[in-house]
């Protein structure tokens, strides 16, 4: 569940059709503004399709189309206007962190921590269907490290990279080759806009310095230190006469490019990380790693403000609200729910195998509700949680899970001792409307569709992507929702991806084994002398402790005939504490026992 913006990481603003300002956030998600009306600026629309931070966008008017580049690994393509997804390109093997548009070739360069750089014809992308979503590429290769940073110019004759080799290099996108690169920079290379006719570069790092470079010189020009931790974004007014830096230490800067003067603009609330220029309203955009976007008018008449001044602008002329991301997720023992607090310091608790929201729990001190909450259980992890987006995302993995086998008394369909497995329940919900191509839609797949979803049943919203990593960190394959899995193209996606651990229990409905735990049973004793192997047993580690009182009766007591014969009471014990009835084997050992060795039991009579 989202809260509205979490941390600012790309900022655009489109000309007509789309005529809007458009964020990229690290909620994954890019969202539409109707920035020009400026007593309510309101949310035109929400691009939901990525799954990690969105870092980079670009809008091109001519064909209404949408781009985006995100940490999934992912490139996507949008009709910008219907606010759907046209393609996926998954070529990237790690983070985009940046795309760059040559508006005139109609091409655009996509890189990230892969060290690749990758060149895209937009017309070619722009015929891309379902059934026919085969493209080439071209390829920039020779970066050694992760690349940050990219422009290009207008004509496609000059593409420039940045990243953490601390230099700049200069390339040919249309042979693909490397025509130079620039020193100068002793850290990582953030930010790089080229002038509109290709012969200056403006170079933003985390070493603090803004550069500006001539390209027929090949050397530096000039170097404006303004920042003092960092300069991370960089946004040119029209006519390259001044630019606009501003960096982790949240300071904004106006600068000139030819007298090299500049200007103290603005104090942020956090470290800057885009600026675009409003032309239309002389203003400046600013996101930054707090949820809001503020809208800064710039000054009339000239200032002389220096950094140790007070800022030129006092406070924003207008902003767009964010709200709280998630900051933390505790898992619950019964590994059902999972509380998650806000920046804001709000608590909420989430039911994983109904993915909704149960409560909202206000300004809750975490450590005491997760304590009041939680029983004496144990229950093996089957999942993980993460609230990277602010969201939180339950990431599902082939080593665990399907290791939470437990046992539901007297459940709705009037069974005792229903044993099921919480990982497969959710399998079998997220997957519920897909048909796999080549088996049978017989009856007893439907009755057994319609029991999973008695037991978990999913909002049909719900999203879920394939990734090909663990613990939901790797490049993502395929995301889709719940109630489109049945659609004849993304069920054919679904079963050239769909890993052999899912396919197995979805399409075979093969279960994992139970896990076996060894124990003893024996007479209580106050120093019980040491066991050996004699006599061990082994049972599922789900088995309750009812069950070992069952087995003392029936087999090693045996029944009480005769007449006077009086029922007694038959208590276990482990490390000397007396067991619960409706305790497992697997909370004995693990909370109780605490040790590697056979679980040793023993029984008293009353």
């Amino acid at each position: 569940v989202s809260s509205g913006i979490n941390a600012e990481y790309g900022l655009f603003i489109a000309d007509a059709p789309a005529d809007c300002l458009f964020t990229a956030c690290r909620d994954s998600l890019i969202r539409s503004w109707n920035y020009k009306n400026k007593t309510n600026i309101n949310l035109i629309d929400t691009y939901e399709h990525h799954n990690d931070w969105v870092n980079s966008i670009f809008y091109t008017a001519k064909h209404d189309l949408l781009f985006s580049g995100s940490s999934d690994t992912g490139v996507k393509i949008w009709d910008a206007s219907k606010g759907f997804v046209m393609s996926s390109l998954r070529t990237h093997r790690d983070y985009v962190k940046k795309l760059a548009y040559a508006v005139d070739k109609d091409i655009f360069a996509s890189g990230g921590l892969d060290r690749r750089i990758y060149i895209w014809d937009v017309c070619t992308l722009k015929c891309l269907t379902t059934n026919n979503n085969t493209v080439s590429t071209a390829i920039c290769d020779g970066h050694k490290d992760s690349i940050y940073s990219l422009d290009v110019t207008a004509d496609g004759s000059l593409l420039v990279s940045g990243g953490t080799e601390n230099f700049i290099r200069m390339w040919d996108p249309r042979a693909c080759t490397k025509i130079g690169k620039f020193k100068g920079h002793t850290e990582n290379v953030k930010a790089l806009v080229l002038s509109p006719d290709g012969t200056q570069l403006l170079s933003g790092s985390t070493d603090g310095t803004v550069r500006l470079w001539s390209i027929g010189q090949h050397r530096c020009i000039a170097t404006f230190r303004n920042h003092t931790q960092g300069a991370w974004a960089i946004a040119v007014a029209e006519g390259w006469n001044k630019f606009y830096s501003g960096g982790r230490e949240a300071t904004l800067f106006e600068s000139d490019l030819k007298t090299s003067e500049s200007t103290f603009l603005l104090k942020e609330s956090a470290s800057i990380l885009d600026v675009v220029v409003d032309n239309e309203s002389n203003a400046l955009w600013v996101g930054t790693t707090k949820t809001s976007v503020n809208k800064w008018e710039l000054p009339s008449v000239k200032s002389t403000h220096t950094i140790t001044d007070k800022p030129a602008i006092s406070t924003p002329a207008a902003t767009i609200k964010g709200g709280d991301g998630l900051k933390s997720a505790v898992v619950l023992s019964d590994k059902q729910h999972v509380i998650c607090t806000d920046s804001a310091g709000n608590g909420f608790l989430y039911n994983v195998l109904g993915a909704k929201l149960v409560k909202e729990l206000g300004k809750v001190d975490v450590k005491e509700e997760v304590a009041t909450r939680n029983k004496q259980e144990f229950i093996p992890n089957w999942f993980s949680a993460d609230v990277k987006t602010g969201m939180l995302t339950i990431c599902l993995d082939e080593t665990d899970c399907y290791s939470a086998w437990v046992c539901v008394k007297d459940d709705m369909d009037g069974n005792n001792d229903n044993k099921i497995n919480y990982g497969g329940l959710i399998i079998q919900a997220l997957l519920q409307n897909w048909v796999c191509a080549g088996t049978p839609n017989d009856p007893t797949e439907q009755e057994c569709r319609a029991l999973y979803s008695k037991q978990c049943a999913l909002p049909p919203h719900t999203p879920f992507a394939l990734i090909e990593g663990s613990d939901g960190c790797g490049r993502t394959l395929f995301r889709i929702r719940v109630d489109e899995t049945g659609n004849p193209n993304d069920s054919r996606i679904l079963d050239e991806l769909i890993p052999g651990w899912v396919y197995d229990l979805r399409v075979k409905n093969e279960m994992p084994k139970f896990t076996k735990i060894a124990f003893y049973i024996e007479p209580y004793a106050e120093d019980p002398p040491p066991k050996s192997r004699e006599g061990r047993l082994s049972a599922n580690d789900f088995l309750a402790i009812s069950k070992v009182i069952e087995y003392v009766g029936d087999k090693i007591l045996g029944p009480q005939e005769g007449p006077g014969q009086v029922e007694h009471e038959i208590v276990i014990f482990c490390n000397k504490q007396q067991l619960e009835p409706h305790m497992d084997l697997r909370t004995v050992k693990h909370t109780i026992w605490k040790s590697g060795s056979d679980l040793r039991l023993m029984y008293m009579v009353t």
